[in-house]
């Protein structure tokens, strides 16, 4: 449990390595011909989680120095998966671990067991894998084989970027289809631009009013390893500062910045200018200066991740802001629509839910107080940043959860000005 008063950070702070970059380099490397270091300045649970399940999978990997060395060996016949609390460690190993070993045990904790796996799982179950049971933990039998996958695109982009991996080790051409329009595109970019690198080409076939978007790879394509592959900055965790610049009004730097990256979240950037803010760049480091003054209004199908971040903006501002088209922030570490709303309201402010649509109506002020984080890390975030605007400081309930993907994240607050105390 944390308490956070309403200390405002200000300066020039490192970025994290991209958890997403790092999970899909990860495997590349682990699934390559020869080794890889991959630059890594720090780690987080879900990425110990891939890594650990590499290790189980048949690699070889050590991490010192924020160097993570990578030696490709055989997979074992009876392999295991053991994401912990990581859905996309979870959903980007099942492909793969099933394309390399007979047998694969499956554990998973927290409430990753309860969130969806379809339609992967009968997709993978069409080509040659049996499961125990359709929930984790399970046992996995049965080599996966290539052909026609087909799947919805409005559940998750994971599923997609996981039989993308797995797809290389696999004896036949594989092809993809996805047939609905695709939600959270950018993930399956970053994931097909990183097997790239590490050598895999997808063919991509762009949809057209009358054809489905499709995923072409050929049958026994090779991963290669890389040396000293750089892992860029994260935008999903950048996204904290660039907030709490543009609710204070008080500038921060961010530094190791790709300002041409894939990743679904870099769409921050202009959330931040249309609220009223100011962007600039100067080489890999992004400055946000000036005070939000307007609403905001963004359609989540792209950047769900983004609306806990999002929401503490919307209560700086006056007026009414929206989220629309958040259904799939149901499936998250939390019921993320549910639990965004009860922390807006338990701080003072003021939101409604209209279906899968979120509604706040910002004043400038909260009141602060208890807010409970539901053990979700992005919550942990959102009330960190709610503290900002709050007449009397925020006890953050499970605010242990920030674990999972920024474990510095109070550190860093507190090195900037802010002030975090355990309690």
């Amino acid at each position: 449990m944390h308490s956070v008063t309403n200390a405002i950070p200000t300066g020039t702070i490192a970025s994290i390595p991209a958890k997403a970059h790092a999970h899909r380099a990860l495997i590349c490397a682990a699934l390559a011909t020869s080794p890889s270091t991959i630059i890594l300045s720090r780690t987080s649970k879900d990425i110990d989680a891939t890594m650990d399940s590499l290790r189980c999978l048949g690699a070889t990997i050590n991490y010192e120095n924020k160097i993570v060395t990578v030696t490709p060996g055989p997979a074992p016949k009876k392999g295991s998966v053991v994401p912990h609390e990581s859905g996309t460690t979870l959903r980007l190993l099942l492909p793969v671990s099933a394309s390399l070993c007979d047998t694969v045990e499956v554990d998973a904790k927290g409430r990753l067991p309860e969130r969806p796996l379809e339609p992967m799982l009968g997709e993978m179950k069409s080509h040659g894998v049996t499961f125990s049971q359709d929930k984790p933990p399970f046992t996995i039998t049965g080599k996966l084989q290539g052909g026609n996958f087909a799947m919805v695109g409005d559940v998750s982009s994971q599923f997609f970027s996981g039989l993308l991996l797995a797809a290389p080790q696999l004896d036949t051409n594989t092809t993809i289809t996805c047939t609905t329009p695709l939600q959270s595109s950018d993930y399956v970019t970053l994931t097909t631009e990183t097997m790239k690198d590490f050598g895999v080409t997808v063919d991509h076939n762009v949809p057209s009013p009358t054809e489905n978007e499709t995923f072409t790879v050929p049958a026994n394509a090779t991963f290669t390893g890389k040396k000293e592959y750089q892992i860029e900055g994260d935008w999903s965790n950048t996204a904290i500062w660039m907030v709490a610049a543009a609710m204070s009004g008080q500038p921060i730097t961010i530094t190791g910045m790709n300002e041409n990256s894939v990743q679904a979240d870099r769409r921050i950037m202009q959330v931040i200018i249309d609220s009223g803010c100011h962007i600039t760049w100067a080489n890999m480091n992004i400055t946000v200066s000036g005070r939000a003054t307007k609403p905001i209004h963004v359609d989540l199908e792209q950047m769900p991740d983004m609306l806990p971040v999002m929401a503490a903006l919307a209560c700086s501002v006056n007026g009414e802001s929206s989220f629309i088209n958040g259904a799939r922030l149901r499936l998250k570490e939390s019921d993320r629509l549910i639990a965004v709303a009860n922390l807006v309201r338990d701080l003072g402010g003021t939101v409604r839910e209209e279906g899968d649509n979120l509604f706040i109506i910002g004043n400038g002020t909260l009141t602060g107080g208890h807010g409970d984080c539901v053990n979700d890390h992005r919550l942990v975030m959102a009330g960190t940043l709610m503290a900002l605007i709050s007449e009397q400081p925020v006890t953050l309930k499970d605010s242990e959860a920030i674990t999972k993907s920024y474990p510095d994240f109070f550190e860093d607050w507190n090195q900037l000005g802010g002030n975090a105390t355990e309690i």
